[in-house]
């Protein structure tokens, strides 16, 4: 059995109900996930009177900001632009009239992210408290909607009124999933922490059809929470995240967060096909290919600066030179993934963003 309930807005606090109740269908004792099918009003975040600060939550929200180069250089302000754009393509953010921000997003992890905070749905707000509980006996414990076969379904009913294509009326989350693991996983030293798991994938539609969808086919995003800053309610202090977008024309991004060690945010880009960043405008880049194959841009809020790397043709792993083992391999610093600081095609001073 599936329950709905109309969203009359969408709030970074509340995401206001227009007066029903999410019941649950019967959780077992040790994965209480069961369906949740809601219908809001509209699926755009943006600022409100209610919510002021509604978009200081969604996922972007610093790294956008805070690639802004602090000095009026040209290059850097084009390249910092096109970056913007390529991100606007996987969130579906607007940008302000100075195109420094945005004043609206429209996907499917900021959504979500926002219905669980918001602590509206019964279900989700089941599977937090277990997981609280569990914190508190010392015992791990799993919420997972795909273990229960239950299906997470969101509905734009502005969406649908007016008739746009289908992954514009409807998302689908195979899979939501908290996981509280008191002694880390295996082979690690991360103890007493929460693990969560957000993943969408779009609807498969006629071919005739598939040229008027969203660009956006999948995400997939992760976060890493102490357990002992956990929170049933609100937003709980993230230490580490990542979020793997995937779109039908303009390869994929992945924007990885580290808020307590490094406190970087680093995007890489694989657009194998076409251009987003012109390269070649900066000395430090030799090579002809204008699209790498891997792309890197870091932004290191401690020391308000933005470096980006390429490389191509260049594996992740070789072989390691010390082994006799030909199983055994080590990063490539040639690739843009290891590559050290000095590698940086540019970099430039930032604009500093407050709590970061």
């Amino acid at each position: 059995m599936r329950h709905s309930c109309i969203f009359a807005a969408v709030s970074m606090t509340t995401l206001v109900l227009s007066g029903c109740g999410l019941e649950d269908t019967g959780p077992s004792a040790f994965n209480p996930a069961t369906n949740v099918d809601l219908t809001f009003s509209t699926f755009n975040l943006e600022n409100t009177e209610v919510a002021p600060d509604n978009l200081g939550t969604t996922r972007f929200w610093d790294f956008y900001r805070g690639i802004q180069p602090a000095a009026d250089d040209a290059d850097d302000l084009q390249t910092t632009g096109e970056i913007r754009s390529h991100i606007e393509v996987f969130t579906r953010a607007t940008p302000t009239d100075a195109g420094n921000s945005y004043d609206s997003v429209r996907n499917p992890l900021d959504l979500m992210n926002q219905v669980l905070a918001s602590g509206e749905v019964t279900n989700f707000q089941e599977g937090k408290r277990y997981i609280s509980q569990r914190i508190a006996d010392g015992v791990a414990g799993t919420y997972n909607s795909r273990a229960n076969g239950a299906q997470i379904r969101f509905t734009d009913q502005s969406a649908a009124i007016a008739d746009l294509p289908l992954n514009d009326q409807l998302w689908i989350y195979p899979t939501l999933d908290w996981r509280y693991l008191p002694d880390g996983p295996e082979g690690s030293d991360l103890d007493n922490k929460v693990y969560r798991t957000i993943q969408y994938v779009s609807r498969s539609v006629e071919e005739e059809e598939q040229a008027a969808q969203p660009e956006l086919v999948s995400v997939l995003a992760g976060s890493r929470f102490d357990a002992n800053s956990f929170m049933t309610l609100g937003y709980s202090p993230t230490e580490f995240a990542t979020a793997d977008y995937l779109s039908r024309t303009y390869g994929s991004i992945e924007l990885r967060q580290d808020f307590i060690d490094e406190n970087t945010d680093t995007l890489f880009i694989k657009s194998d096909e076409s251009e987003v960043i012109e390269l070649n405008r900066y000395p430090g880049y030799a090579q002809d290919n204008n699209h790498p194959d891997c792309l890197r841009i870091e932004l290191d809020y401690n020391m308000d600066v933005v470096r980006i790397f390429a490389s191509d043709g260049e594996p992740a792993r070789i072989d390691d030179p010390d082994s006799t083992d030909e199983q055994d391999t080590i990063p490539n610093p040639a690739n843009c993934t290891y590559q050290e600081d000095a590698d940086a095609v540019t970099s430039w001073s930032t604009v500093a963003i407050a709590k970061r």
